[in-house]
């Protein structure tokens, strides 16, 4: 049977890990280099505040004057007041 089928030894196993370069992880790791030299400087200040989340959103989203609101719910009352007295006089 060796004759027909001879032995073929298995090919060796290699313990090789490739490198590669991940420029996203380079800066990440020089930036938190660089916030951990701050903050042990004590240079580092947070920009996080009482109230910043709700000062983002307000540049984001500006709020409207209190003219537009006035003059829409004067609106929506005349609206109200106009529908029930077409309701009463109708029924």
């Amino acid at each position: 049977m060796s004759i027909l089928f001879p032995k073929v030894n298995k090919m060796p196993e290699w313990n090789f890990r490739p490198r590669f370069y991940d420029p996203e992880e380079e800066k990440r790791k020089e930036r938190l280099q660089r916030l951990q030299n701050e903050k042990e400087s004590g240079e580092h200040k947070t920009s996080l505040h009482r109230g910043s989340f709700r000062e983002a959103r307000d540049e984001k989203f500006p709020r409207k004057n209190t003219a537009q609101n006035t003059s829409r719910i004067a609106f929506w009352i005349a609206l109200l007041v106009m529908l029930v007295f077409c309701f009463y006089y109708l029924f």
